[in-house]
């Protein structure tokens, strides 16, 4: 397993996204050890076991702390993120000059909307290793949290010149672009979004919205038949097509795909007004 922070439950977060660089994974004949390090065993079951390989104690810090890691992220999984960031804090405590760890531990507070702690961690790991694209990108995340917006295209600027083929930089980045309604910048993003992955609906979904909030339904229509082609029950691209459809005809010729959307993803209108689309 490779893990680079919990999937921690948060809207817009980019957490889940990320991956660590792996430790060992194996403590030789320690059956808690293997169980702990399997990612095909539930959550339960590999909490049990990372919890009985921290309690006999071992010689090896690294897998210590990367047993109290997927304790961490399992916990995260279960939404009880007050019990991951107990698990991050003695990860913390068995080696305070790991980054990683402050990492995950901002990408908890993160997920509790608890960003004062959040930058501290992030500012720590980038004190420790200012060469990590994703350290950038998480606390750029919190900065829009924040809403302070300079700050965080600062970082999501050093995301994407550090890992410049990463898809998750460009959109981020676009995201913050729509936030300061800079939609041809956004719009920018997004196609090199489109560019690496060619094949996947989000990024044609992402940019079609910019182009209904820029007024061009022409361009927005195309971005949302290309993304149902690619992903028949898209609902965000069901509305999408439905709005462009009213707003280029009469109101009720996007009602079928309206109603459609709503019937796949019952919250999916409320997503949209958050998109700042009226």
């Amino acid at each position: 397993m490779r893990f680079r922070a919990f999937p921690v439950i948060s809207a817009g977060t980019v957490a889940a996204a990320l991956l660590i660089a792996s430790v060992p994974a194996r403590a030789a004949d320690d059956t808690a050890a293997e169980t702990c390090f399997d990612a095909k065993l539930t959550v339960k079951e590999v909490l049990d076991a990372c919890q009985t390989f921290i309690d006999r104690g071992n010689a090896d810090t690294k897998l210590l702390i990367r047993a109290h890691s997927i304790r961490a992220m399992g916990f995260s999984a279960t939404g009880n993120i007050d019990k991951a960031l107990d698990e991050m804090n003695a990860a913390v405590a068995l080696d305070p000059k790991r980054a990683n760890s402050y990492f995950m531990r901002a990408a908890g507070y993160e997920a509790a909307t608890d960003y004062d702690k959040a930058l501290a961690d992030l500012n720590t790991a980038i004190g420790i290793n200012d060469n990590d694209a994703d350290f950038y990108l998480l606390r750029g995340t919190v900065y829009s949290s924040m809403h302070d917006y300079d700050k965080a295209l600062a970082d999501m600027n050093k995301k994407v010149e550090l890992d410049p083929k990463a898809t998750n930089g460009y959109s981020s980045r676009g995201n913050l672009y729509r936030k300061r309604k800079e939609y041809d910048l956004s719009i920018a993003d997004y196609t090199q979004v489109i560019k690496l992955e060619p094949d996947k609906a989000k990024g044609y979904v992402d940019r079609g919205w910019i182009y209904v909030l820029n007024n061009d339904l022409d361009d927005a229509g195309a971005d949302f038949n290309k993304a149902l082609e690619l992903q028949k029950t898209n609902a965000s691209a069901l509305v999408g097509r439905g709005v462009v459809k009213s707003r280029k005809g009469s109101p009720t010729d996007g009602s079928a795909d309206l109603r459609m959307a709503q019937k796949l993803e019952p919250g999916i209108f409320d997503q949209i007004r958050a998109l700042g689309v009226k």
